[in-house]
């Protein structure tokens, strides 16, 4: 009797399509990030600057990777230095401390980029060292400014929440109704949508929960809500137009489902400087 010839197998299933991530490891490391953050607040301002110490290390060696991939060479052991100069500095001198160390840096910085050698002109080595400690180290020391004022781990942790929550705001309302771009040359993923979307759910944290925190009012809370939403999105499209100048996706991939530090970071350190420079405004 013959043997019925075997059926052919049909075409492979198509793959399950995924939004780019892995939503539950980026879950996990979101809130292992913010038990380390909230954790060392409130344990003491040693370990609590010691963990931010740590973050921006780990961003500049990140836009260190990112700048080195392109032949780009910045004076990076001197921005590495800059950075616990000011963090810890900051925190214990105010802001003349990040006068000093910002003078600091540019004599180091020309210096040694004067005396390297492989092939990076002494101009462009002094410009990107000069960014990297801007743009991470002094925005990220205002941290300690809001620190050191009296019942200061509240003040840093609204200005976290608003901004985190701002940021989720803009996410989920940007990418479901976002039509009108708000930067297109930039980011074209960001919308004016989304933007009104994330003002209004710090708005909203703002009125049920920062007013209710020690040291604030209605009015404290609803301004440091609009600046920080502000602030975050500049800090969001300044990391989106060094990311599209040098032609890469994330700056780093530390951290699984989410990118780099500079990923998670970039809002935050835009919304400190804010926050601090606002409260001064408010007399707070």
């Amino acid at each position: 009797m013959p043997v019925a010839p075997p059926i052919p197998a049909g075409p492979p299933s198509p793959a399950h399509h995924t939004l780019g991530r892995n939503l539950p490891v980026a879950i996990a490391v979101g809130v292992a990030l913010a038990a380390l953050f909230l954790g060392t607040l409130f344990l003491h301002p040693v370990a609590f600057l010691t963990f931010i110490a740590a973050m921006v290390t780990l961003g500049l060696l990140e836009l260190d990777r990112a700048f080195r991939s392109k032949e780009l060479r910045p004076v990076t052991p001197v921005a590495l230095g800059a950075g616990l100069l000011l963090v810890f500095g900051t925190y214990a001198s105010g802001s003349s401390a990040q006068s000093v160390v910002v003078a600091l840096v540019v004599v180091g910085a020309g210096a040694g980029a004067v005396v390297r050698r492989g092939g990076e002109t002494p101009l462009r080595s002094l410009s990107l060292t000069c960014l990297m400690v801007l743009w991470v180290p002094f925005l990220a020391s205002y941290i300690g400014l809001l620190l050191a004022r009296p019942q200061g781990e509240w003040f840093v942790m609204a200005t976290v929440a608003l901004t985190v929550s701002s940021d989720i705001g803009a996410f989920a309302i940007g990418s479901r109704f976002g039509r009108h771009k708000l930067a297109p040359h930039v980011s074209p993923a960001k919308s004016w949508e989304g933007f009104a979307g994330g003002l209004g759910t710090a708005l909203l944290l703002a009125v049920l929960v920062t007013a209710n925190v020690p040291g604030f009012t209605v009015i404290t809370a609803l301004a440091l809500a609009v600046g920080v939403c502000v602030a975050a999105t500049v800090g969001d499209l300044a990391e989106s137009m060094v990311k599209r100048d040098l032609g890469v996706k994330d700056l780093g991939g530390l951290l699984p489902g989410h990118g780099g530090i500079m990923e998670r970071a970039d809002a935050i350190i835009f919304a400190l400087p804010a926050a601090h420079l606002l409260l001064l405004a408010l007399g707070s």
